[in-house]
């Protein structure tokens, strides 16, 4: 009579138990490092979010307050400009006094530009879109910008590629959020500098408007509060012409970056949500702005 053998597990099969356990702790190790970056990268966006919600809030309450103050002194402004203008004809035969009451004049156009400036800034009118050409609306830009290029002794160009791209957006508020920033090169720029304006379709469905000069550019330590109202670096001025055009890029869902373009130079470059394409086109590429020579 025959004992039977006991029955024994084959070496190979605990192996490739062991294997199998290896390799899914591996995998559960990629995935928890997967989760954890991007728990990381999301906190971050959360983070980032809460700073830019936190800004607006700051900004709307000190629009507001801003908007109220403005209010308050354009009634009594307007006034004392229709009294300087008949007092001026008043005293047009006697020199001395007709330069003062110029001088009055000359205080209260400033006093109405600054009161201009916070109520734009604190609007909260929604854009009129319509499809325009960018080139339509460089027109304009380049159109009141002239007399400030030949005063300060500064060149304009602006790249014909790229001016027949079109944008939905509110032509006039566009056209004003770029004056801004052209003035501002052609100053930084200065005699015998030069200020380039170029727009490109960026891949995403967006355009983005690059305002460049080869002045000085900007400190590292300004570019935090660059879009901040009332923060300037110039002697004078309100310090809102970026806040607005920040203002302004926000109401059309855009954004706006600030950055220094190399050994000279300052970089604005304005990205708007463009125009819905008719028809999807899977070829469009990012394109890179080119540094200016």
């Amino acid at each position: 009579m025959s004992l039977a053998s006991p029955v024994m597990a084959e070496p190979t099969d605990l192996g490739a138990i062991l294997k199998a356990y290896n390799d899914v702790t591996a995998r559960l190790m990629r995935s928890h490092d997967l989760l954890g970056r991007e728990v990381r990268r999301l906190r971050g966006e959360l983070q980032e979010k809460d700073k830019e919600l936190q800004r607006r809030e700051r900004l709307a309450a000190l629009g507001e307050m801003a908007a109220g103050v403005a209010h308050e002194i354009r009634n009594p402004l307007g006034g004392i400009g229709l009294y300087a203008s008949l007092l001026e004809r008043d005293v047009a035969d006697r020199g001395d006094q007709l330069e003062l009451v110029r001088r009055i004049r000359s205080g209260v156009r400033n006093l109405e530009s600054v009161v201009g400036d916070i109520l734009a800034f604190a609007g909260k009118a929604e854009p009129h879109r319509r499809l325009v050409r960018i080139g339509a609306v460089l027109d304009g830009v380049l159109t009141h910008a002239a007399p400030r290029a030949q005063t300060v002794g500064a060149e304009l160009f602006v790249e014909a590629a790229g001016q027949s791209l079109e944008l939905s957006c509110d032509p006039l508020q566009m056209e004003r959020a770029l004056l801004n920033l052209v003035l501002n090169a052609l100053d930084a720029a200065a005699t015998g500098g030069r200020v380039w304006i170029r727009a490109s379709e960026t891949g995403d469905g967006a355009v983005a408007i690059a305002v460049e000069d080869d002045g000085p550019g900007i400190d590292t330590e300004v570019l935090p509060r660059i879009f901040d109202p009332f923060f300037t670096t110039k002697d004078s001025g309100t310090g809102l012409g970026l806040a607005i055009v920040h203002r302004i890029v926000e109401l059309h869902g855009g954004r706006i970056t600030a950055g220094n373009r190399g050994p000279r130079g300052a970089v604005f470059v304005l990205t708007i949500p463009a125009a819905p394409q008719k028809e999807p086109d899977s070829r469009m590429e990012v394109i890179s702005w080119p540094k200016c020579a």
